[in-house]
């Protein structure tokens, strides 16, 4: 049956040429809102793209003859960006930044994304990438972007945005202007049920299945090496003045000789391996804390010897080499990596225990009005002394800072996860590729551990500043950290970029909101119930 007098609204879809995979969720989103929406109020938002409804033309310059043909007419226009800008044009630096200009200077809507996707580094022209971070500082007080991590967030934040710009259009109604229809925003609790709880959490790492699933390993790993014993050395200790001294066999070489003649060539001392002190002191003490009775066989690694240089060569593998049977040699190395794992567990003890003691705050916005809002700055006053600035966290130690970096563990316990309920916060800083890894590969030149530790410490740094996105000021009696809120669907509550860490457990916090469409600064005060265990 034909629809009489049906309103067609056209919409540009505008993006450089890295994102046409993301073209279909822009139309779908279109599509899934003209079967909600569009029928039942006899209108039809259209799609337009330059690949489909432009046609051959001479006589101007290329993104002009676009803009005739097709930018001027549309009603509104998406635009999608990602890694690449695109082309230049006579007027811009792509033809996608001139088709945005266009339609703004003409008053019309614009829908702007720019994804945060993983890329590979290598892929990545960085002039291109540059040209969007400038582009993005351009628009980044105007409220008129969102950040989008995946297809599937940006189908759902496109078509609430279809909605919430098209509906008010097709009821006629002024969502800014009608007093009825103002947001109202608020500041809640992520878990809490009513409005006016709030509370104060504690970690449990130390208690967590992670450190229980390592403590059972080193366990398990002790009583395997006190079960399977070696026979007791069959000679005599060597004396530091009876041991072995040799020259290499390669050294022996006349004409070898001959090129190290101001070299000094090095002798070779054959020892017992004996287990170092500081691994019997290390693993004595886990087991005694675990109630575990290491017997003297314990540390018996048979005739095993180890060929330590007394000068480190020039070139080649100068390090010690171990020199017994397969299962001498394998019982060095177990009880070796036995030491290792509990210095690894010892350092996530000491990390683990410190944030157990610290107190966060899970918080959010909401906006519970009829209408959107945007431009929303919110102000948290902290009495002074409270706060714990991300800076002033401690590194994990130099054996598990790699491990964490790897499993994420900053986001996983710092950022505040998005739920049914609850949106994760959008409006991270975008981060430009990073080289590093890439570049410092040298097989020529192996960094040290204290060198790998720093530049871990680095990422481990990056990591906070990537979720805490709050500016930090400090007056006489009070921390004041600011974040801001591009744009927030009413009936939508959205998490702080982070929770908030306190060394000792403040009893309230105070916080101005600030907003487009806010007539007056809200202010309010956070009162803190009781603490509660978290993770």
């Amino acid at each position: 049956m034909p629809r009489i007098g049906i309103t067609a609204y056209d919409l540009l879809i505008s993006c450089p040429g890295d994102v046409i995979e993301y073209l279909d969720v822009i139309k779908e989103s279109v599509e899934s809102f003209n079967r909600v929406f569009g029928r039942i109020n006899n209108i039809e938002v259209v799609t337009k793209h330059w690949s489909t409804d432009s046609y051959p033309q001479s006589g101007d310059k290329p993104q002009e003859l676009l803009n005739k043909q097709l930018v001027r007419d549309c009603d509104a226009a998406v635009a999608l960006f990602w890694t690449r800008f695109g082309t230049p044009t006579d007027k811009y630096a792509s033809g996608t930044e001139e088709e945005i200009e266009e339609m703004l200077s003409a008053g019309k809507q614009v829908f702007m994304y720019f994804l945060d996707v993983p890329v590979n580094p290598s892929q990545v022209d960085m002039e291109q990438y540059k040209k969007i971070i400038d582009f993005r500082e351009k628009y980044k007080d105007k409220g008129i972007y969102a950040i989008i991590k995946d297809k599937e967030e940006l189908r759902r934040q496109f078509t609430n945005h279809l909605a919430m710009y098209f509906l008010p259009i097709i009821s006629d109604n002024n969502v800014t202007t009608s007093k009825k229809l103002l947001p109202i925003l608020q500041i809640r609790d992520v878990n809490a049920i009513s409005e006016e709880q709030y509370y104060l959490y504690n970690s449990s790492l130390g208690n967590s299945r992670f450190i229980k699933e390592k403590k059972e390993d080193i366990i398990k790993n002790i009583h395997s090496i006190q079960n399977n014993s070696l026979p007791k050395r069959t000679q005599v200790v060597l004396e530091d003045e009876k041991i072995i001294k040799e020259t290499p066999e390669f050294l022996k070489n006349i004409e070898i000789k001959k090129l190290l003649e101001n070299v000094n060539i090095p002798s070779i001392s054959l020892k017992d391996a004996d287990i170092p002190n500081s691994w019997k002191e290390t693993i004595s003490k886990f087991a005694e804390e675990n109630q575990i009775k290491i017997n003297d066989d314990f540390w018996n690694v048979g005739d095993l010897k180890i060929r330590i240089p007394s000068v480190v060569l020039p070139f080649g593998n100068s390090g010690s080499v171990l020199e017994g049977t397969d299962e001498e040699k394998e019982r060095y190395d177990l009880l070796r990596n036995l030491y290792w794992d509990i210095v690894s567990y010892n350092e996530y003890i000491d990390y683990f225990s410190y944030i157990d003691k610290l107190n966060f705050a899970k918080l959010a916005i909401s906006n519970t009005g009829h209408s959107f809002d945007e431009d929303i700055d919110v102000k948290l006053i902290i009495p002074k002394g409270y706060a714990l600035k991300h800076l002033d966290l401690p590194y994990p130690g130099i054996n598990i800072i790699k491990e964490l970096l790897d499993m994420e563990f900053v986001d996983y316990l710092f950022s505040i996860q998005e739920n049914d309920i609850v949106e994760g916060y959008a409006y991270y800083p975008v981060l430009p590729p990073s080289y590093e890894d890439i570049l410092s590969v040298n097989p020529f030149n192996k960094t040290s551990i204290s060198e790998e530790y720093k530049k871990h410490k680095v990422k481990y740094k990056n990591s906070f500043e990537c979720i805490f996105n709050y500016k930090i000021f400090e007056s006489e009696e009070n921390d004041i950290f600011i974040f801001h809120i591009g744009y927030l669907k009413h009936n939508t509550t959205m998490a702080f970029p982070s929770v908030l860490i306190f060394k000792d457990p403040p009893k309230f916090i105070d916080y101005e909101i600030t907003s487009k469409h806010q007539p007056e600064v809200i202010k309010g005060r956070i009162n803190f119930n009781e603490k509660r265990k978290d993770r």
